[in-house]
């Protein structure tokens, strides 16, 4: 994982993410769990997508505030992966209905 932690995703990589989320060593704590390694990857591109269902398909990647929205949406879905309906936090449904409305949004403007 330590080569590919210094590869850049939109909007923010992987060694981003797991400085966020608290891993002290991402060489050691990551490259021993491909599951994690894939479920980050999973969740930055899934932040792209949700961030351009949600501002648009040309969003600044390269601002902050965007940075900070993914980083907040990967960390929250990462801790609540599990999707148990009594743990799940508010910004996890908050975020569901988001994206059920964006899709739907998107069924429409392409006719289905």
């Amino acid at each position: 994982m330590a080569e590919n932690s210094k590869q850049k995703y939109t909007p923010v990589s992987i060694e981003e993410v797991c400085d966020h989320l608290g891993f002290d060593v991402i060489e050691v704590e990551a490259e021993e769990n491909e599951p994690t390694k894939r479920n980050i990857i999973r969740l930055i591109k899934f932040s792209d997508m949700y961030l351009q269902g949600a501002i648009g398909k040309h969003y600044p990647s390269e601002d902050e505030r965007a940075k900070q929205i993914a980083l907040l949406v990967i960390s929250d879905l990462y801790e609540y992966r599990d999707l148990d309906s009594k743990n799940i936090s508010n910004t996890t449904r908050k975020l569901l209905n988001d994206l059920e409305w964006q899709l739907k949004t998107e069924m429409r403007n392409n006719g289905n």
